[in-house]
C-alpha cells in the first residue's frame, strides 16, 4: 500500500512543481474572506463581535484535525478513500496552515489598522491635525479636481487636540502648488491638514486641505540621485512628440507624462506641456485597446535588463555566481528608479528569487517563485490581497507559465515561432486576468490580442532605449535625448495601433460586471477550454488512422508540409537538367 499511495511523489518533477499553488490560493481567498468579515463586523457595530473571523479560522482547523482520523481503520472505510485521503492528507495541510497563516496576518492587520490613532481621529472627523509623514513614491498629478498633486505616505506620529500619538497608517497626501514641486520620494514632512477616511483608491486614509508642509529630513543619496536622473530623464523626452512625451515615460518608469509634476511646478499646465485632451485620449484608447499593461512596470522590465546583463557576462566569460549578483542589484537598483507599485514589488521578489536559483546552480522554477512570492507579500503586507494591480501581475505570469507553453506548441504547426510564442503569451495572460478586469470595469477589449501582437516586436526595443535614456540623461544630455527618440519611434507604433483599435464603440464588448460577471468569464473559458480540447482529440483520430503505428502523418502539420514542399521543389530546380 506504501508504493501505491506514495508513487505520485516519485512521479513529481521539481521542474513543474505545481503542489503549492493549491496553498497560494487557499492563503489569498483565506486573507480576503478575513477582510471581509472584518469590514462586515466594522459595519453592524460590533454586534456580532468576531463570530464570522472564528468560523473562518475553525472551519481549515476542523478539515486539519479531521483528517488523519479518517485514514484511521476504525471507520472502516474502503480501503480506495483512505488511499486517497493519505495521498492528499499532506497537501490538505499545507493549504490549511497557508491559510491560516494569511488569516491571522490580515485579522491582526486589520485590528491594529482599526485601533490606529490616525484611523481613530479620521472616523472622528478630526479638521485639524499635525502629522509627521514620511514619503513613500513620487508626486504625481491629483485623481481630484479639487487638488493638484498627490503623494503616498506613511503617518509616524499624529497630534489632535494636542495630544501627540504614534501611528503606521498608510495615507495619501493631497496638495496643491505650490507645495506639489517641493515634495519628494523619501523625504520626511509635518504637514497641518484634514484627515478623512478615504473615498476610494488603496490608501486607507486621505489627507487634504493642507496648510502648511515642513521639510524635516530631506531623502537619502540613493534617492537624491534617482530624482536627479528622473528630472533629466524628463527634461529630454519634453522635447519629443505629444505621444512620445506620453509614452516614454510610462513605457519607462510606468508613470504616464501627463501625471509627471516637476520640481518647479507652479503654473496651472503640467510639466512637459501635454494637451490634457489628447493625454486623456490615448490613456483611454489604450485602456480599450487592452495594451494598457505595457505603461507599468512589471516583470517584462526585468526580463529585458536580465537578457542584457546575462549576454555581456557570458561574452566576458564571468562566472555564474557573478552573473547572478550582477543581475540581483540591476533589478534592485530599477525597482528604485520606477514608480512603485504592487506589480513591482511582485516582480522584484520574484527575480531575485530567480538570481537566487542561478547563483546556487538550481533550474529557475517560475511557479515556485511565484507561490511563494505571494504567500509572503500577503503574510508580511495583507492589504495586497485587495490590491488590483498586485491580482493582475499574479494572475498574468500564472497564465503565462501554465499555458504558454502548451499554447505556443500548438499554435508553432500553423504560423511562425516568434508569433506563436507571441500570442501564446497574451492569450495566456488573458485567459487569467479577465476576470479581475471585469470585476474593474464591465468590458472586454476586443482586439487585445492583435494589438498586443503587433507592437510586441517594439515592446523590448523601446524599453531598453528608455532605460538607456534615464540613466545616462544625466550624464550626457545629447545622447539621451537620443535615446529618447529611439524610443519614441516604438511608442509612435503604439500609439498608432490602440487609436485605431481602441477608438469607436466596436472596440469593447459590454459584459455583467462584480463578481457575477467573472464567474461568467471563467464559465465561459472552461467551456471553450474542454471544447478546444474535444476538437484537438476528434482531428487527431481523424487525421491519424493508423494510432499504432509510429510517428505521425504529415497532414497533421501545414507548416512542415510547405517547408517539405519548399525544399522538395528547391532541390528539384537545383538538380533539373535544363534542354539547350
Amino acid at each position: 500500500m506504501r508504493g501505491n499511495t506514495f508513487e505520485w511523489r516519485d512521479r513529481e518533477q521539481g521542474s513543474r512543481d505545481w503542489r503549492l499553488l493549491p496553498a497560494a490560493l487557499c492563503g489569498w481567498a483565506a486573507s480576503l474572506a478575513t477582510h471581509a468579515g472584518f469590514d462586515y463586523c466594522v459595519e453592524q457595530e460590533g454586534r456580532l463581535g468576531m463570530l464570522p473571523l472564528v468560523l473562518v479560522l475553525t472551519v481549515p482547523l476542523l478539515a486539519l484535525l479531521g483528517l488523519p482520523f479518517m485514514r484511521s481503520s476504525i471507520l472502516r472505510l474502503p480501503v480506495g478513500i483512505r488511499r486517497v485521503v493519505a495521498a492528499w492528507h499532506f497537501g490538505i495541510i499545507v493549504c490549511v496552515v497557508a491559510a491560516t497563516a494569511c488569516a491571522s496576518s490580515a485579522l491582526t492587520y486589520d485590528v491594529l489598522q482599526w485601533r490606529d490613532a490616525a484611523s481613530y481621529a479620521a472616523r472622528n472627523g478630526e479638521s485639524d491635525i499635525v502629522t509627521l509623514v514620511h514619503t513613500t513614491s513620487p508626486a504625481v498629478n491629483s485623481n481630484r479636481r479639487a487638488n493638484d498633486c498627490q503623494i503616498d505616505a506613511t503617518i509616524s506620529t499624529i497630534t489632535a487636540s494636542q495630544v501627540t500619538q504614534p501611528s503606521m497608517m498608510r495615507v495619501r497626501v493631497y496638495a496643491d502648488r505650490p507645495n506639489c514641486g517641493t515634495l519628494k520620494q523619501g523625504c520626511e514632512y509635518r504637514m497641518r491638514g484634514t484627515l478623512a477616511v478615504s473615498q476610494y483608491g488603496a490608501m486607507p486614509l486621505w489627507l487634504t486641505d493642507i496648510a502648511s508642509v515642513e521639510r524635516l529630513r530631506a531623502p537619502n543619496p540613493a534617492f537624491r540621485v534617482i530624482d536627479m536622473m528622473q528630472q533629466a530623464f524628463f527634461e529630454q523626452t519634453s522635447r519629443l512628440s505629444d505621444q512620445g512625451k506620453v509614452l516614454v515615460p510610462g513605457l519607462t518608469l510606468g508613470i504616464l507624462g501627463q501625471d509627471y509634476i516637476p520640481p518647479d511646478s507652479g503654473n496651472g499646465k503640467t510639466g512637459t506641456g501635454i494637451d490634457s485632451t489628447y493625454a486623456n485620449l490615448l490613456e483611454d484608447a489604450f485602456q480599450r485597446s487592452g495594451i494598457l499593461h505595457l505603461m507599468a512596470v512589471s516583470g517584462g522590465h526585468l526580463a529585458v535588463i536580465a537578457t542584457l546583463i546575462r549576454t555581456t557576462c557570458s561574452f566576458f566569460l564571468l562566472p555564474r555566481r557573478v552573473t547572478a549578483i550582477a543581475i540581483g542589484m540591476s533589478y534592485i537598483m530599477l525597482s528604485m528608479c520606477v514608480f512603485p507599485s504592487d506589480s513591482v514589488s511582485r516582480a522584484l521578489l520574484m527575480g531575485l528569487a530567480g538570481a537566487g536559483f542561478l547563483f546556487l546552480g538550481r533550474r529557475t522554477q517560475a511557479l515556485t517563485a511565484l507561490n511563494w512570492t505571494t504567500l509572503g507579500m500577503l503574510m508580511v503586507n495583507p492589504h495586497m490581497s485587495r490590491s488590483f494591480g498586485f491580482a493582475l501581475s499574479c494572475a498574468a505570469v500564472l497564465g503565462i507559465v501554465l499555458f504558454a507553453g502548451p499554447l505556443s506548441a500548438w499554435l508553432t504547426p500553423i504560423m511562425p515561432a516568434f508569433i506563436a510564442q507571441t500570442m501564446a503569451m497574451t492569450i495566456a495572460a488573458q485567459l487569467f486576468t479577465l476576470p479581475i478586469q471585469v470585476l474593474i470595469e464591465a468590458e472586454l477589449p476586443v482586439y487585445s490580442i492583435p494589438a498586443n501582437l503587433v507592437v510586441a516586436p517594439f515592446v523590448g526595443f523601446s524599453t531598453l532605449a528608455g532605460l538607456a535614456s534615464l540613466a545616462i540623461s544625466w550624464i550626457l544630455p545629447n545622447m539621451g535625448s537620443m535615446f529618447a527618440n529611439l524610443a519614441s519611434w516604438g511608442t509612435a507604433v503604439m500609439e498608432l495601433m490602440a487609436l485605431n483599435l481602441g477608438s469607436g464603440e466596436q472596440a469593447t464588448i459590454p459584459w455583467t460586471g462584480g463578481a457575477g460577471g467573472a464567474l461568467l468569464i471563467i464559465l465561459v473559458e472552461a467551456v471553450g477550454y474542454m471544447v478546444a480540447r474535444l476538437a484537438g482529440t476528434l482531428f487527431f483520430r481523424i487525421a491519424t488512422p493508423e494510432p499504432d503505428l509510429p510517428g505521425r502523418r504529415l497532414i497533421h502539420n501545414p507548416v512542415e508540409r510547405v517547408k517539405a514542399w519548399g525544399e522538395r521543389t528547391h532541390n528539384t530546380l537545383k538538380t533539373m537538367k535544363w534542354n539547350k
